[in-house]
C-alpha cells in the first residue's frame, strides 16, 4: 500500500513540474490578462474583429471593447477600461470611426476594468444631432 501511494505522488509530482514549467514559460501578466495593445489595423477600426482582441489607449489608462450589438438606428458598445472618466473620450472616437453613422444614437457604456463596491458604470449617449450625455449607473 505505502508502494502505490508511493507512486502516485512521485506521478503528480511529475505533472506538476510539468505543468509548472509549461506556464512559467509562456509569461502572462495578470495585469493584461494576456491581451496585448492593439496594433495599427485595429486603430484604425474600432468595430473590426482585431479591436475585440487588444488594449487601446486613453487619457487615464487603457480600454477594450467587450462587445457591441446593433439595434434598429442603435449601436451598443460595451466596454471596459481602466478609469471610466476616459468614457467620453471613448465614446467620441467610436463615433468618429462610424463616419457617416447609418445611427441614429450610439450608446458606449464603460465599465472599470477592476471594479469594487464603488464602482459605476459610466453611459455615454450620442444622437445623431451631434449632443454627447453621460449618465453615472
Amino acid at each position: 500500500m505505502r508502494q502505490r501511494d508511493s507512486t502516485r505522488l512521485s506521478v503528480l509530482l511529475v505533472i506538476g513540474a510539468i505543468v509548472a514549467t509549461g506556464c512559467a514559460s509562456r509569461r502572462i501578466s495578470v495585469q493584461d490578462y494576456g491581451i496585448p495593445p492593439c496594433p495599427p489595423s485595429a486603430q484604425l477600426n474600432l468595430f473590426s474583429p482585431n479591436a475585440l482582441q487588444c488594449w487601446f489607449v486613453a487619457p487615464h489608462g487603457r480600454w477594450r471593447t467587450l462587445d457591441t450589438q446593433s439595434h434598429l438606428e442603435a449601436l451598443v458598445v460595451f466596454v471596459e477600461a481602466r478609469d471610466v472618466r476616459d468614457a467620453e473620450t471613448i465614446a467620441r472616437r467610436l463615433v468618429a470611426d462610424t463616419g457617416a453613422s447609418p445611427y441614429s444614437e450610439i450608446l458606449a457604456y464603460v465599465r472599470p476594468e477592476m471594479p469594487d463596491v464603488t464602482s459605476r458604470v459610466r453611459r455615454v449617449r450620442w444622437t445623431r444631432g451631434g449632443a454627447f450625455e453621460t449618465m453615472d449607473f
